[in-house]
């Protein structure tokens, strides 16, 4: 058999138009912009269910430690008499003496609880605590920025701090090891000055503190124990994005503790206004509002549009207040 090779034809494949590939492209870029969202939105889903169950894990430290110590961890402590087994002399800021300056936060006291019994069998309690870095701001009373500050005998345990003290959504600042993002109760800020260097405060910690439960009289259920203070927030004469809250250093800055005011008047959640320069208050990353704990160890999110009765309210140990909405 003869086959004409006229017979044999090989089809052309036809090639993209300009057009068509501009089309294209058009159509993918439209998916990605719908798909952008819902992976965003899926990864804060991801990282507050992470943030929680951080809270959780240091709610259930704390209450550890109350049920062994007989006393929720003290906001701060610091001038160990290791005869006496306690803390008579709380150390003093440089030049000062009206502060603390190398006091251990409660994140080092819980820390038996929170199986990291290793980081706190290297710590030196009778000496300072230790940061790397202390930035302070020049906008208000703050000294000039300084570090590395305290006693190096503590420098392993300063930079071994465990990722439950590290909330997901909050940018890192360096060294990423040394800043926590979370922190304890203090009170509203109404019983006086500075709940790093007084007390009693109205709240569950504050310096050299020793709050029992049966001392919550306004019930545990229904007042915060630990709230989010994302170390890149600007508070207690620190600038943004410098560090304000070292894993286990405190300063008068009262690293580690928040407070319902600031200098200048209430400061509800992420409050952030720059010239409040001596803040205390709770911040978070989470749009739209913060993640507490309460004192029976249950954790919510509470708007950034709280009732500000309410939310002071909270703060209170002991207040009687008649509170109709929670979260």
């Amino acid at each position: 058999m003869v086959i004409s090779c006229g017979a044999m034809k090989t089809k052309q494949r036809k090639a993209f138009t300009l057009v068509e590939l501009l089309v294209v492209i058009a159509i993918i870029g439209l998916l990605v912009t719908l798909l952008l969202p819902a992976v965003q939105a899926a990864r804060e889903a991801a990282r507050r269910s992470a943030c929680t169950n951080n809270m959780k894990q240091l709610s259930l430290a704390a209450l550890m430690h109350e049920n062994q110590h007989k006393a929720l961890p003290s906001g701060s402590t610091g001038g160990y008499d290791e005869v006496r087994k306690r803390f008579p002399a709380p150390w003093k800021e440089p030049n000062s003496s009206c502060c603390p300056f190398g006091h251990f936060s409660w994140s080092a006291l819980i820390l038996p609880f929170l199986e990291a019994q290793n980081i706190y069998d290297t710590i030196d309690f009778s000496v300072p605590a230790f940061v790397e870095s202390l930035p302070e701001s020049r906008r208000g009373w703050g000294s000039p920025d300084r570090g590395p500050a305290g006693d190096p005998k503590n420098r392993l345990a300063a930079n071994s701090q465990p990722p439950t003290f590290v909330c997901p959504s909050a940018p890192r600042v360096q060294p990423e090891t040394q800043h926590k993002d979370y922190a304890i109760n203090a009170g509203t800020g109404l019983t006086g000055c500075c709940v790093d260097r007084n007390g009693p405060h109205d709240g569950v910690a504050w310096m050299l503190s020793e709050v029992e439960l049966r001392q919550i009289g306004d019930g545990t259920s229904h007042t915060y124990l630990f709230m989010e203070c994302v170390h890149t927030a600007p508070r207690g004469w620190v600038d943004p994005n410098t560090g304000s809250n070292p894993f286990l250093f405190v300063t008068h800055n009262s690293n580690g503790m928040v407070i319902a005011h600031t200098a200048v008047g209430p400061g509800p959640p992420n409050y952030r206004k720059h010239d409040a320069f001596n803040t205390r208050g709770a911040y978070s990353e989470h749009p739209g509002g913060i993640y507490v704990s309460y004192v029976d160890g249950h954790v919510g999110f509470v708007s950034d549009y709280i009732d500000f009765r309410v939310y002071q309210a909270m703060h209170t140990r002991n207040g009687s207040e008649v509170i109709r909405n929670t979260e």
